[in-house]
């Protein structure tokens, strides 16, 4: 059995910072990416010992939320660029009352790992739930991974166990 953690991050107390890593870039996800940007994230997911067990349900799950997300005009999708090459996404659901607004997380592909590029965007991503009216964000991820112990806590992130299980179908 999986133990998941639900993080809530209160976005009312004014903007994050999302801080500069450079030489790499963020800017909202446009059409065109999807394909790259399901890519990054699959791969990203798929290099992570921390989910080789589910990755069938996880990758399954993702394609469907990469699909909702590119349906629309301005798809809520925050990617980290090196140079042209897109080498981070992350997915958001900008629904206010959604048990999850973090549909993927920050996810980095595996070589650009440990340079504070998952916390920056994940400071991209609260910063443009916040610009969206979504006052309290919230991001679930598996318990003792690096997500949850590393990424998620920063910006005043506040976490409580989640009983659901969001690797299951819409």
């Amino acid at each position: 059995m999986i133990s998941w953690v639900r993080f809530e991050w209160d976005l009312t107390k004014g903007g994050i910072s999302v801080p500069a890593v450079p030489p790499l870039s963020m800017r909202a996800a446009a059409a065109e990416d999807r394909e790259t940007v399901q890519k990054v994230v699959l791969t990203a997911f798929e290099l992570d010992s921390a989910w080789g067990d589910v990755m069938r349900r996880l990758e399954e799950g993702m394609k469907r939320h990469i699909k909702r997300v590119f349906e629309d005009d301005e798809p809520p999708c925050i990617v980290v660029k090196h140079g042209t090459r897109i080498i981070g996404a992350s997915l958001l659901l900008l629904d206010p009352a959604a048990e999850s607004h973090l549909l993927s997380g920050p996810m980095i592909l595996h070589e650009y790992r440990n340079r504070g590029v998952g916390s920056g965007l994940l400071a991209a991503s609260l910063e443009h739930l916040r610009s969206r009216g979504v006052s309290v964000a919230r991001g679930i991820t598996r318990a003792n991974s690096v997500v949850e112990r590393f990424i998620y806590p920063k910006y005043s992130g506040a976490s409580a166990p989640w009983a659901g299980d969001p690797l299951c179908k819409d």
